[in-house]
């Protein structure tokens, strides 16, 4: 806990319940390290209806941001337990004193004059997990506490069976469930977060229910800075808290959030790059420059042999010389020249040759056998580029307020092109049925892809891009001013360093691959197909060769149409 100035300020109640607090210098105090716990008290003395507004107001202000907030009340009036009990704000409040000078409800044997002042407190979940009032201690001028006790305990230790109320949409591996809505309460299935809220509910004795928001959105910003979805529930303080939910700075001044205990970045799906038409692997192991240089080189050896043969008082023609040449490619046995000159060029030719088509052979082996892709995007900037069509699932959430009020020039080109799919398998299918692109989280997109989209084999036609963007924290949503934020954080921070939460999301997604590749290797089993186990020795066939076949083909094609052209000549030259 770090110690901090001294500070005591006054304000009127009535004013500060309907207006924003002045601007004072106190009310933006916070601890040098942001991390630290610290400590704010209000005492309150006023009217019990002005109490009742501060109780419902203080704790929603962004005052003394990340403070724990305790107040002490006195209203002036004696109060008692069932009075009080009458008032909602009394017993939700949390973390809360209320001072009396008498109290109706005494213990046999207690002289009440010797303890003028009673203490009572809000405990929210002792009555089986429901609020109510208790007197907590009794105190005097001279005798001080009646009791040793703390006037602050915490309350959230033990919720003793206490049913919270929470709202989520799916959102696999990290909430997965196939039974629930917003009436109907959600049947979980093996998540991650089952197993957080699993460890957190046990540690504290509660349980909870989980319900979708009406209108089935995460959520986003209106012109009136109230949310949609399941944050604007939490907004409204109708659910405790919601599930794993991205934390933005517009989102953290209506609404508390727990610490992030999972970074999770956006990123794109399309469709695996398909096979180019195989026929052109004659020419892929070179690039088309080195085709350029190659055949510039070629065509340029017959001229330059013909002129050494000149030089040197040969007669070899220049077609002759030519043909040596290319013939020489194919390792074909040439009778050299003596001349000097002509046999220094002809050595490096033939060296030449050599480490061509060496280095052809070796690269055409590979494309023969391992059929070249088309080329795919990687990374946002090649996406807004592209002939791609992108889109998002039309769920009001954080990928879409990203792009609607970014300024990059980047996201502004996204934002204009997106388009919106109604479901998650519909989205990653759109990719396979046309060349679109699916933007959404990247652990997310992992999970869809191993439960929808994967093979008896393991093998997935979904290309997930190597590239990531805007990283960011996944959280819990907490109402504003909630005092089991403190709680919960307790627990995440000694899941995350024990390394709990990046084990679950690894094991979840490897079992639903499992899971996958047991489903449709029953429905092959079940049609009588084999498991199709791959030859070890990979064996050419038709379509890897279609290229040679195209050449000999080009071959006969050519050698019928010099063949035409003898016959005309032939005809023509006997009419003569």
């Amino acid at each position: 806990m770090e110690k901090t100035p001294a500070a005591f300020v006054s304000y009127d109640v009535e004013s500060f319940t309907k207006s924003t607090p002045p601007e004072i210098p106190v009310y933006r105090y916070r601890p040098s390290n942001t991390a630290s716990l610290y400590c704010v008290t209000f005492y309150i003395l006023a009217p019990i209806s002005q109490v009742e507004r501060a109780l419902e107001t203080i704790p929603k202000t962004d005052w003394f941001s990340g403070a724990n907030r305790y107040f002490v009340i006195y209203t002036g009036v004696q109060m008692n337990i069932t009075d009080m009990e009458r008032i909602p704000s009394f017993l939700k409040a949390y973390n809360t004193l209320f001072v009396s000078a008498n109290d109706l409800h005494t213990t046999a044997g207690t002289d009440i004059n010797s303890w003028p002042l009673h203490l009572f407190s809000t405990c929210p979940f002792c009555r089986s997990g429901e609020p109510e009032i208790i007197l907590g201690n009794r105190w005097s001028p001279k005798r001080g506490l009646m009791r040793e006790t703390e006037l602050f305990p915490d309350l959230f230790r033990n919720c003793n069976g206490h049913v919270f109320r929470g709202v989520t949409l799916s959102f696999p591996p990290f909430m997965h469930y196939t039974e629930g809505n917003a009436t109907h309460r959600i049947v979980l299935k093996d998540c991650l977060d089952r197993n957080i809220m699993r460890v957190i509910s046990r540690y504290y004795n509660f349980s909870f229910d989980l319900y979708e928001p009406a209108d089935g959105q995460w959520g986003y910003q209106l012109d009136n800075g109230s949310f949609t979805g399941v944050l604007g529930v939490v907004q409204r303080y109708e659910a405790d808290f919601s599930m794993d939910i991205s934390i933005t700075a517009e989102r953290e001044e209506v609404i508390d959030f727990t610490i992030g205990f999972h970074s999770e970045p956006l990123s794109f799906v399309t469709s695996k790059p398909q096979p180019l038409p195989q026929w052109l692997a004659l020419v892929r192991p070179y690039k088309e420059y080195v085709w350029i240089c190659f055949i510039a080189t070629v065509a340029a050896a017959g001229p330059v042999y013909w002129f050494l043969h000149r030089l040197a008082g040969s007669s070899l023609s220049l077609f002759k010389s030519s043909f040596q040449m290319f013939a020489s490619l194919f390792n074909q046995s040439l009778q050299w020249p003596q001349k000097s000159s002509v046999r220094i060029f002809s050595l490096f030719w033939i060296l030449f040759s050599l480490l061509a088509t060496v280095s052809y052979v070796c690269n055409l082996t590979a494309f023969l056998t391992v059929p070249a892709l088309s080329p795919t995007v990687d990374n946002l900037e090649d996406l807004s580029h592209s002939s791609f069509v992108w889109g998002i699932n039309d769920y009001g959430a954080a990928d879409y307020q990203l792009f609607k009020t970014s300024k990059a020039p980047l996201y502004q080109r996204i934002f204009r092109g997106l388009t919106f799919c109604p479901s998650l398998v519909e989205c990653v299918q759109r990719t396979l049925d046309r060349r679109f692109a699916f933007i959404s989280w990247r652990t997310y997109l992992r999970d869809v892809i191993a439960m929808n989209f994967t093979d008896k084999n393991g093998y997935t036609p979904v290309y997930l891009s190597r590239e990531s963007f805007w990283p960011g924290d996944i959280g819990y949503a907490m109402q504003k001013g909630s005092p089991f934020r403190q709680g919960f954080n307790k627990i995440l921070r000694r899941l995350i360093e024990g390394g709990l939460m990046d084990m679950w999301v690894t094991d979840l997604i490897q079992k639903h691959t499992l899971e996958t590749q047991r489903a449709e290797k029953a429905k092959a089993a079940a049609k009588g197909e084999s498991d199709g186990e791959v030859d070890s020795v990979l064996k050419l066939t038709l379509y890897h060769l279609q290229g040679v076949f195209f050449i000999y083909g080009v071959g006969l094609f050519l050698s019928a149409f010099a063949l035409f052209l003898e016959l005309i000549a032939h005809g023509t030259s006997k009419i003569n």
